[in-house]
């Protein structure tokens, strides 16, 4: 979709050793928004009615990228120790994602809306253990099979 450029990767990369390598940065960028695609197929429509800013967009693409960048080894679990030497390492998978937090900026706000409150959750659903509520207050029984009828009357 072209939402991000290699530039947009390079302004947003702390310290010194920016990736130069153009190909390889339209080739991530690419591969990110196909996740981003994917995952938000009408994301394009909702940046052309300004209900979601490209910015963002350009955002969580660099964010992306850049994981992939810095760890190219996709190690997620590195220890080291002097004596005596042990290393060990946990290579996961080396796929672009979406963090939660991203996934989050990308998603279509939803509004309040109307909603129910069931206040007897339980009320004819078979769960176990049947609790009848009395003059007294709550009074858990024996489990039932779904089948039987509790009668309660009051005193």
């Amino acid at each position: 979709m072209n939402w991000t450029t290699p530039q947009d990767i390079r302004e947003r990369w702390i310290g010194d050793d920016a990736p130069t390598n153009d190909e390889l940065l339209r080739a991530l960028i690419s591969d990110a928004e196909a996740v981003i695609l994917h995952e938000y197929p009408a994301i394009q429509a909702r940046i052309n009615a300004a209900t979601l800013s490209q910015a963002v967009v350009t955002m969580v693409t660099c964010r992306m990228v850049t994981r992939v960048l810095r760890n190219p080894e996709n190690a997620s679990y590195i220890s080291q120790t002097t004596g005596p030497f042990t290393q060990a390492r946990n290579l996961g998978q080396t796929d672009l994602w979406l963090t939660s937090d991203e996934e989050e900026l990308l998603a279509p706000k939803k509004s309040p809306g109307a909603f129910s409150v069931d206040m007897a959750p339980h009320a004819g659903a078979w769960l176990g253990n049947l609790i009848l509520v009395t003059g007294n207050g709550y009074v858990e029984g024996e489990p039932r099979p779904p089948h039987l009828e509790i009668v309660v009357e009051d005193d």
